[in-house]
């Protein structure tokens, strides 16, 4: 099944107008490899929009009765769960239990950043994520939703299959390749009260048992240095704030604080970790090296922006922004932040990998 969006900037009223006025980046420009991503047809990311938007108001609403009886103000725009819902946000952010959020959860698919042709991953489940290409863009491993958890598997593109690599009894949600063939893990303890997280490594071959690297508590998406020296992941840390956490070498080194920010991606030569950090009141897409020196914004964002993903050269990142949540759109821009234009909006695209 493919999809396809039918003109290079379709109306989207001032948003897309916008996009075609400064999209410097030539189709013909960008690597042939494809986009995996999680995709939503439009009437998918409709309905999906409209369930957000009951939710959101019936929110407003409990907000506004506790504000009244407790004197304070009232906070406006989008409502995400607070610091203490940790199941709640092992939810949305990771994935390991019902979301009301993701009524509407999406495909498995790929993209081709040139033409925007959409073909979807027909092997895996509805609700998959995709986490990480193999360095010959060949293999996707991804996380693929089971009837009690999550679980990670491979999809092999040219024979369009998928294989298991993990097991329970925790849930294996995201994961990143490393040297020796291991596998550097977010494992998720659904069993305790509440749900806790940790970033384990493999033996070779992704075999276990697997070893912790990291205590438990709320520990996610980790991503792996291309040389194996090296493995980034996100730590939830008070009132709602996250970091960036590095561990080099993987195995005895030193774990340290990097960033303020959330999920962190590795250029592919290993130069760079591309993040989406904190600005006031919204995110952006910024880049820090692993030893912490260079941190700079990508680009001057118009609106919140979030999971980065480089291109196989290194010259481009895509990510997800959206004029009006919850919509969720492919935007793109060239690393040293220029020509940033929309990618893809025939319907809610997210978890890039590129």
């Amino acid at each position: 099944m493919s999809a396809r969006w039918p003109h290079w900037c379709a109306p989207l009223a001032a948003l897309l107008a916008q996009g075609c006025l400064s999209a410097s980046i030539a189709p013909d420009e960008l690597p042939a490899d494809p986009i995996a991503f999680s995709y939503r047809t439009p009437e998918e990311a409709r309905r999906r929009a409209e369930v957000w938007q009951d939710q959101l108001e019936d929110q407003v609403q409990q907000r506004r009765g506790r504000a009244a009886s407790e004197d304070q103000p009232v906070q406006s725009g989008e409502i995400f769960a607070r610091a203490d819902q940790v199941r709640d946000f092992f939810a949305r952010v990771i994935g390991v239990a019902d979301d009301p959020d993701e009524s509407h959860p999406g495909r498995l698919a790929l993209l081709d950043p040139r033409t925007r042709e959409v073909t979807l991953v027909e092997a895996a489940r509805r609700g998959s994520i995709p986490l990480e290409w193999s360095s010959d863009r060949t293999r996707l491993l991804f996380a693929q939703p089971g009837d009690r958890d999550f679980q990670l598997y491979e999809y092999e593109r040219e024979l369009r299959t998928v294989r298991p690599l993990t097991h329970g009894p925790v849930s294996y949600t995201q994961g990143c390749h490393t040297g020796g063939g291991r596998l550097v893990v977010a494992a998720v303890d659904t069993r305790s009260e509440p749900p806790r997280s940790r970033i384990e490594v493999s033996r070779a071959g992704g075999r276990g048992p697997f070893t912790p690297l990291s205590e438990w508590g709320v520990e996610h998406s980790p991503t792996c240095a291309p040389d194996g020296s090296a493995v980034v992941w996100v730590r939830e840390v008070a009132r709602g704030r996250s970091e960036l956490r590095i561990r080099a070498p993987i195995e005895s080194g030193e774990t340290r604080m990097l960033a303020p920010g959330r999920q962190p991606r590795y250029t592919p030569d290993g130069a760079w970790i591309v993040f989406s950090a904190p600005v006031q009141r919204e995110w952006r897409i910024f880049r820090v090296r692993p030893d912490g020196t260079g941190r700079s914004p990508i680009g001057n964002g118009q609106r919140s922006e979030a999971r980065p993903a480089v291109s196989p050269d290194g010259r481009y990142v895509a990510y997800v922004a959206a004029e009006q949540p919850p919509r969720r759109n492919l935007y793109l821009r060239r690393i040293d932040g220029s020509g940033d234009r929309i990618l893809f909006a025939d319907g809610d695209g997210e978890h890039p990998v590129w």
